[in-house]
């Protein structure tokens, strides 16, 4: 089940913890059947209080092992819940397309701001351009659009904000 699951776990917050708790579950049962084999090899060689230990070690053994997994999904839960910026991977190709369509359109190094929630990505470039500049409605929609259809391709469902100003202080 966990291999089945894996393609799934890429592109679903959801289907990546329920495989993380099956390759937990499979890590587990494989230790218990390794464990109950090692115990009855010690009875068998007259070592019943050796024996004896072998389940405690398990215990511990399962815990330092199946602890990181469950450490990742929180922590990936958190930044997701805090609105953090998205994954390195993820934000050097919304950094890449942003740039693109700056450099299409002739504008500045934008201000980019973005988060990941669940299957949406959320892209907010902010541009500073001088007085001289004439830009429309039409405009930035135009960027919008530009940016949106660059990220699509990611698979997740893009919310991108444009914003053109004059203003150095509504950048910050």
């Amino acid at each position: 089940m966990a291999t089945v699951l894996r393609s799934y776990a890429r592109h679903s917050a959801l289907a990546k913890a329920e495989w993380v708790s099956w390759r937990a579950s499979s890590l587990l049962s494989v230790m218990v059947a390794v464990g109950g084999g090692i115990a009855v090899a010690l009875n068998g060689s007259g070592h019943p209080t050796i024996a004896s230990y072998v389940d405690p070690i398990l215990v511990l053994i399962a815990c330092v092992s199946v602890t990181p997994m469950a450490i990742g999904l929180i922590r990936e839960g958190m930044r997701e819940l805090l609105e953090a910026a998205p994954p390195a991977p993820l934000m050097h190709q919304i950094n890449g397309v942003v740039e693109a369509t700056s450099r299409r359109f002739e504008l500045p190094t934008p201000v980019i701001r973005s988060t990941k929630l669940g299957q949406r990505l959320y892209v907010e470039g902010d541009y500073l351009i001088s007085d001289h500049q004439e830009f429309g409605i039409d405009d930035e929609d135009e960027i919008r659009r530009s940016i949106t259809d660059g990220l699509g391709e990611l698979g997740y469902q893009v919310w991108a904000t444009v914003e053109l100003t004059t203003d150095d202080r509504l950048i910050d």
